[in-house]
């Protein structure tokens, strides 16, 4: 893996982007507390590839880290990891949370 990315750089990805994920393709961009809300990160595609363009993409919070350090040859196939742990997820809110008596 190449160098930390500066901010400069993590613009220029959020910029290319529109603000959205690549994965879930959450937008951040309708206003202030959406877009500090949706932390967004620039993920490694493949995290132990290069710092080029091609393998940086914008991420909210939630997807990067669903995503983790899996190390994919695609954006297509970490969005299909992504939505694989968000199922998981959901379907433990599901069973969990949503049903869980109010306090």
């Amino acid at each position: 893996m190449g160098k930390r990315l500066s901010e400069d750089d993590k613009l220029r990805i959020f910029i290319r982007d529109d603000f959205k994920c690549q994965y879930c393709e959450f937008d951040a961009s309708s206003d202030f507390e959406v877009w500090y809300h949706a932390n967004l990160n620039v993920d490694h595609v493949n995290p132990n590839g290069t710092n080029d363009d091609s393998n940086l993409v914008t991420a909210c919070r939630a997807c990067n880290l669903y995503k983790w350090k899996h190390p994919c040859t695609s954006v297509d196939e970490a969005k299909a990891i992504v939505k694989t742990k968000r199922d998981e997820a959901r379907r433990w809110f599901e069973k969990y949370v949503k049903k869980a008596p109010a306090k």
